[in-house]
């Protein structure tokens, strides 16, 4: 598998990419959904894809994770209302649960990958919502790949 350093490669699926990093402790970003805290050029083109896998990798500490809530970018609307958390409803096959926030839950930096929904948007922000045990880790990624691709005729506003 190919790893690359910004955005999804134009060769053959599936491409893993580094969509953010930092040689720092691991800490949650703003919950500020504004350009001065949610930087859009860190930001992902989903287009074409219904789904993406994320994963992270963390150097040091004992048991670190974090949680990473996509962010959706309307580059119309006024600056504090331009990056939007989709509500969304339950996953295909599952009976039982409420609308929520759409998160992965805390990922342990076991190289697990976990998928989430994007809908062709054009500019995603994998936001770091919360953390856990992030006591003397050195250095993060955030890991993506392309998941399923979107049902043509299906596009979102973007």
């Amino acid at each position: 598998m190919t790893r690359i350093v910004s955005g999804f490669a134009g060769g053959t699926p599936p491409a893993l990419c580094v969509a953010r990093s930092a040689t720092a402790l691991i800490a949650a970003d703003s919950a500020t959904l504004t350009d001065a805290n949610i930087d859009p050029t860190k930001a992902i083109d989903c287009w074409g894809l219904d789904s993406i896998f994320v994963g992270v990798e963390i150097t040091g500490g004992t048991n670190p994770g974090m949680t990473i809530e996509p962010l959706f970018r309307d580059p119309d609307a006024a600056d504090g209302s331009r990056w939007r958390r989709l509500i969304t409803g339950v996953p295909d096959g599952v009976t039982l649960a409420a609308a929520a926030i759409q998160s992965t839950g805390s990922i342990p930096a076991d190289l697990s990958m976990i998928e989430l929904r994007v809908f062709g948007w054009r500019s995603v922000f994998l936001r770091i919502s919360a953390v856990a045990n992030a006591t003397s880790t050195t250095a993060w990624k955030i890991l993506a790949m392309p998941g399923k691709s979107r049902v043509s005729g299906h596009w979102p506003r973007s």
